[in-house]
């Protein structure tokens, strides 16, 4: 959808959702990692990477690119924002954000035989 909002050249919209992007992507993977249970409800996406990145160290830091997307996400979802500061350039910086994040959990927090193990065995 964020996607799918910059074709359409609605840029805040755009960014608005990619920060939600990035946040699910995290949170796909959070159950692989020891965490406070309220991240699961909660849109910080920098303890959230915190907790992942102790288990699964990526290949570059995430950080100032998860800071920019939590500063974001709540002016860029409320209409009554500034909209003329959301340029095609600034939602294409969103994107690649999504891609980076995208790119780690696919790549780098990959669960285990015995993630898988002790995540349905507590559901027994």
């Amino acid at each position: 959808m964020a996607r799918l909002s910059y074709e359409h050249e609605k840029y805040q919209v755009g960014i608005a959702l990619s920060c939600l992007s990035v946040e699910l992507y995290l949170k796909s993977v959070l159950d692989q990692v020891e965490h406070p249970t309220e991240l699961e409800t909660t849109h910080d996406i920098i303890n959230i990477y915190r907790c992942l990145a102790k288990r699964y160290v990526p290949q570059a830091d995430l950080m100032p690119k998860l800071v920019r997307c939590r500063k974001y996400f709540n002016e860029a979802r409320y209409p009554a924002s500034n909209s003329a500061a959301y340029t095609k350039e600034f939602c294409e910086e969103f994107l690649g954000c999504i891609d980076a994040v995208k790119d780690y959990v696919d790549n780098k927090c990959q669960a285990g035989m015995n993630d898988l193990l002790n995540k349905f065995k507590k559901k027994l």
